[in-house]
């Protein structure tokens, strides 16, 4: 397969690929595919139909792990486990009282569970359109500011959209890895060969990053910002990885510390 940017027919010639098809290249021919979205006009159901499957396919998902006992109660037990901390730490600095403290606590075992539903089944469906969004954000600057690219952003937007394809997959295989190991923490990374995987930890969550899938996407986007940017792609994916990296390692030192 070559991904190296190439010279291609006039817009005219090109006709835009079925949603088959597109499937298929992202797994298949991913520079094929992207050629294809930077010849043809903008076409919203590039990032739109991807991005409505995975968010019902996240949906999907997360009722199997809501609705299977242990994961709820491992899920449960590290949300009041980060309330307990909380309040620990409010009652040291003196901010609430310690009957506020079991008012709290209190109100967390009578509405907790409520707040689990609400954050995995809001991540589920908010979750992939603020990725889209965003990312897509990020990556057109970096192609406008670093690159010199003149790429529209709704056609980031449509290479972004299109490796949510790849997302899929990952939903279901985290999905079905934490249902078979019994394990809310289980996914296709490092974090497997953690056998007392801790959410407070920064090695633990760097380890969960290192992820198949993760890496899969960003060689994939890698290929379609070469191909929309008219770039070389060895640069381009340094350019992504760094991003990625970047990004990674700022949200593991903001949740630690949210949390510490």
């Amino acid at each position: 397969m070559n991904d190296a940017p190439s010279a291609a027919p006039t817009t005219d010639a090109v006709k835009p690929m079925s949603l088959t098809d597109k499937i298929v290249g992202v797994f298949a021919s991913p520079g094929d595919l992207f050629d294809n979205v930077r010849l043809t006009p903008k076409t919203t159901s590039n990032w739109l139909a991807p991005t409505l499957i995975l968010v019902l396919v996240g949906v999907l998902m997360s009722t199997l792990v809501l609705t299977n006992a242990s994961l709820f109660d491992q899920y449960k037990h590290m949300a009041d486990q980060a309330v307990e901390k909380s309040l620990q730490k409010q009652i040291t600095e003196g901010k609430i009282t310690q009957q506020q403290a079991d008012q709290a606590r209190d109100q967390m075992a009578a509405y907790g569970g409520i707040g689990i539903y609400v954050q995995r089944y809001g991540a589920a469906v908010l979750g992939p359109f603020i990725a889209l969004f965003l990312v897509s954000l990020l990556y057109w600057l970096l192609g406008k500011g670093v690159m010199k690219a003149t790429a529209p952003y709704m056609k980031v937007a449509e290479v972004v959209g299109l490796t949510f394809f790849i997302g899929v997959i990952e939903s279901i295989v985290t999905t079905m890895l934490a249902i078979g190991m019994n394990n809310a923490f289980a996914s296709p990374s490092l974090a497997l060969t953690i056998s007392d995987f801790s959410i407070d930890n920064k090695m633990h969550l760097l380890a969960a990053s290192m992820n198949v899938f993760t890496f899969w996407s960003l060689a994939v986007i890698s290929i379609g910002l070469s191909r929309l940017f008219q770039k070389d792609l060895p640069k381009v994916a340094v350019l992504v990885f760094a991003l990625w990296l970047l990004w990674t390692l700022f949200a593991v030192f903001v949740l630690t510390m949210l949390r510490g």
